[in-house]
């Protein structure tokens, strides 16, 4: 056997060698691709942590369900009055609901000089239409005089209606109602001093209606 046949016989041939090439490139591959994630992993930095922003729990607050809402104030329409006697500024003033003659007497300007404020009840509360009376020792300023009225010309406050009672000094359409609302629930006036207990009448409309009326 001549050398060259020696040679041919042990020699790869080319397909093996082609092959074991190809496993060769595969296998460094793999082991480059597997170096890059390893370094990837190993360089790459450490996750930060996020914080959580804390929300403050606000808890309402616990209702009653037995707990009626609370209704909304209503303020009722004012009141009309008029203001005459002994204060500076006599005439017809507007005032809010619930007002007493106290007020009426301020927005009137005050009482005069002459008045006399202990005649009247300044606490009582107004009602539309009333008319106030403010007695003084000045001329004009005293209470209309009925002393001399015969008896036979006073007026029945039991038998009396709106009208007739609106004749009487002091006495507007609203005090007539009350008057008459007053004689209905209570049963017949018993004395004139009664008329006392009708709100809207106080001593000095009274010690003027008494020598007006009779029960």
């Amino acid at each position: 056997m001549g050398r060259h046949d020696f040679f041919s016989k042990y020699a790869p041939r080319p397909g093996r060698l082609r092959f074991a090439i190809s496993r060769v490139a595969v296998l460094v591959l793999v082991i480059v691709v597997l170096a890059w994630i390893a370094i990837s992993i190993l360089l790459a930095p450490p996750p930060v942590a996020q914080e959580l922003e804390t929300v403050p729990l606000v808890s309402e607050p616990t209702r009653d369900p037995l707990q009626t809402p609370a209704s909304p104030t209503t303020t009722g329409p004012g009141v009309t009055v008029h203001v005459v006697g002994a204060v500076k500024k006599p005439g017809v003033y507007q005032l809010p609901a619930g007002s007493r003659i106290t007020d009426a007497v301020d927005v009137a300007g005050g009482l005069s000089k002459h008045a006399q404020p202990q005649l009247v009840n300044l606490a009582a509360k107004l009602v539309d239409g009333q008319q106030v009376i403010l007695p003084g020792t000045a001329p004009g300023e005293q209470l209309p005089s009925a002393q001399q009225a015969p008896s036979s010309s006073k007026i029945s406050i039991n038998n009396a209606d709106s009208q007739t009672l609106q004749e009487l000094p002091g006495i507007g359409p609203a005090l007539a109602e009350r008057i008459i609302d007053f004689r209905s629930k209570n049963g017949p006036f018993t004395s004139v001093e009664e008329l006392d207990a009708v709100s809207g009448i106080g001593p000095a409309l009274l010690s003027q209606l008494s020598e007006l009326v009779v029960p």
